[in-house]
């Protein structure tokens, strides 16, 4: 959400310098009445944006983070040298004309990245087949699996008594907002077989960590 905002502030910014440039008089008293705000608030959205994908650092592509925390960075200088412009004078027009360009390419490489990197998540998710695995044919035992679909990842511990699962552990959970699919574990056992409904609003995570079961019923065989 945050770097759709930032995104929307540096294409309003964006206009702003095309109007200027192109000398669209109408376009330029609109943009000069937005700027300033804009500008502090690109900021403001920048920095929230960059503390929340900390969180998430280990299911995304290090391209992507590498990319964004550069176009990041590049907007910040432009900002802080626009309001600086009476100061830096001649130097405020090269960096205006050279970061303008370097703060574009690498917001279009940071926006390609990542959606290259969210196809290849959705790939992940969509390869996911649950073929509803039972207990009642497998040894005793304690078995782990782990199911990676690169935004989501899930490590699972299972019991595994008489026929039957006795118990879910997960091991490691990285989501976003999946938490809540942490419950399709009582949903396992208490029908005793790997397919079972999703959790409603978690889809995604319910069948990375029922991947994640199988794969470790899987070694009970």
């Amino acid at each position: 959400m945050w770097g759709i905002i930032a995104l929307v502030l540096c294409v309003l910014l964006l206009l702003k310098a095309i109007s200027g440039k192109l000398k669209i008089n109408a376009a330029e008293r609109v943009f000069d009445k937005i700027d300033i705000p804009c500008s502090i608030l690109l900021i403001v959205v920048i920095v929230i944006h960059c503390i929340t994908t900390i969180k998430v650092w280990d299911t995304r592509n290090v391209m992507v983070l590498v990319s964004g925390f550069l176009a990041a960075g590049m907007i910040i200088v432009l900002t802080a040298g626009y309001f600086l412009k009476a100061r830096l004078r001649d130097r405020w027009n090269l960096l205006d004309r050279r970061g303008a360009l370097l703060m574009v390419l690498l917001v279009a490489g940071h926006i390609a990245l990542f959606a290259a990197d969210f196809a290849s998540y959705k790939k992940s998710i969509s390869a996911i087949e649950i073929a509803g695995m039972d207990a009642d044919r497998l040894k005793d035992g304690v078995y782990e699996g782990e199911y990676d679909a690169g935004y989501i990842y899930a490590k699972v511990s299972v019991v595994v008594e008489n026929g039957r699962i006795r118990d879910i552990k997960i091991l490691e959970h990285d989501h976003e907002r999946g938490k809540a699919a942490e419950a399709i574990i009582e949903r396992i056992i208490e029908q005793q077989s790997t397919r079972v409904d999703a959790v409603t609003g978690a889809t995604n995570s319910s069948l990375v960590i029922m991947k994640a079961i199988e794969n470790a019923l899987g070694k009970g065989k």
